[in-house]
């Protein structure tokens, strides 16, 4: 079960950084952040912000689970 969560967590937390464009360099993101207007940023940062905080809570259950 513990490594159900762990892999779960993993997965959610690369997904967050993929949504976000948290895995490009720093010229890359400057550039999308200034060519794109308002709407597309908040509509990639929702789903980014519910699969971290999945990633998160799986994480913290996989650890509880090794700990305990």
């Amino acid at each position: 079960m513990m490594t159900f969560f762990l892999i779960v967590g993993i997965a959610c937390i690369v997904m967050a950084n993929i949504f976000m464009g948290g895995l490009k360099s720093g010229e890359q993101q400057q550039t999308v952040f200034h060519t794109e207007k308002h709407d597309p940023r908040s509509v990639k940062l929702k789903p980014a912000l519910y699969f971290g905080l999945v990633g998160l809570v799986s994480l913290g259950i996989s650890a509880l689970i090794y700990f305990l």
